[in-house]
Order: structure tokens, then sequence, then C-alpha cells
């Protein structure tokens, strides 16, 4: 008969296990094993999509914004920081033509998906970033941890 202390200690380990399966399935794993992502190939694409490898945000301020001009037009670069499982700021407002960038900073790889599959950004991990142009109003998601969710709003 197995003991009270030895009963625990078995679990614990089991539990233990299961938790680090959990966290490495988040970050790891073969395209079979990994939420299906929007490629794309129906939607079209900016010419300005770009994955950063090593961005400079600070993850402080609650939103960036930079201006730059091309063509006579004044477009903004606005930053959301993918943070502590969030995006940062939840809610942006954009006006039509500017740009957002997403930076992830958080520890495991995340991605940001429109809700209807419009436009989806590549696995960021750690230190990646994309930038895209928002043409309308739209939510969004991570497709990794559903719990993470956005809102671009274009005026």
């Amino acid at each position: 008969m197995i003991s009270l202390k030895n009963f625990f200690r078995i679990g614990f380990s089991a539990f233990a296990i299961v938790c680090l399966l959990n966290v490495t399935s988040c970050t790891s794993g073969s395209k079979d094993t990994m939420p299906v992502e929007n490629d794309n190939s129906s939607a079209t694409t900016s010419s300005s999509e770009t994955i950063v490898p090593n961005p400079q945000a600070d993850s402080a301020t609650t939103a960036k914004t930079e201006t730059t001009e091309s063509d006579n037009e004044k477009a903004s670069v606005h930053v959301v920081t993918i943070e502590n499982m969030k995006f940062n700021p939840a809610t942006i407002t954009v006006n039509k033509g500017d740009q957002v960038t997403f930076i992830n900073k958080d520890i495991v790889g995340h991605n940001a998906t429109e809700v209807n599959k419009v436009w989806a950004s590549p696995m960021l991990q750690t230190s990646q970033s994309w930038t895209f142009t928002p043409e309308k109003t739209s939510d969004y998601y991570c497709t990794v941890h559903l719990v993470m969710k956005g809102k671009i709003i274009v005026k």
C-alpha cells in the first residue's frame, strides 16, 4: 500500500510535468500542433508590412506614435506592445493611412489576428515586430492565447 506522503509526492510530480508540458507547448511545436494562422494569401497586403528583429520600443508608455512624411502626406506609426499576455494599449485610434506596429516584449510568442481573418501578423517571437496599415476599424486577438484581445479604430 502506498503511503500518503508518497501519494502526494507522485501527484505533485505529475502535476509539475503537466504544467511544464503546457508551458512548452505555447512556444514550440510543429505547424501540425500550432493553431492555424492566416497566411494572408487571399487578403491584399500592403507593401509596408515588415518584420523587424530588434525593435526599440518603450513599454512604459501606453502608446507611441511617430510621424513620417512621404509624398507630402503625414502618416503616423502607432506602437502596440505585447507584454504580460496583453496588448498595450488594448484599444488604439488611428487615422486612415497610419501604420500600426506590434512589438512582442513578452517571453513567449504571440500574434495579432483580425477576428474575421482579414489580416494577421506572423508569429512574433520575443523582440520581433510587425507593421501594417489598417484600412478599417477591427477587433483582433492572439490565436495562441485567446484571452488576449484588442481593437484598432480607424477614423
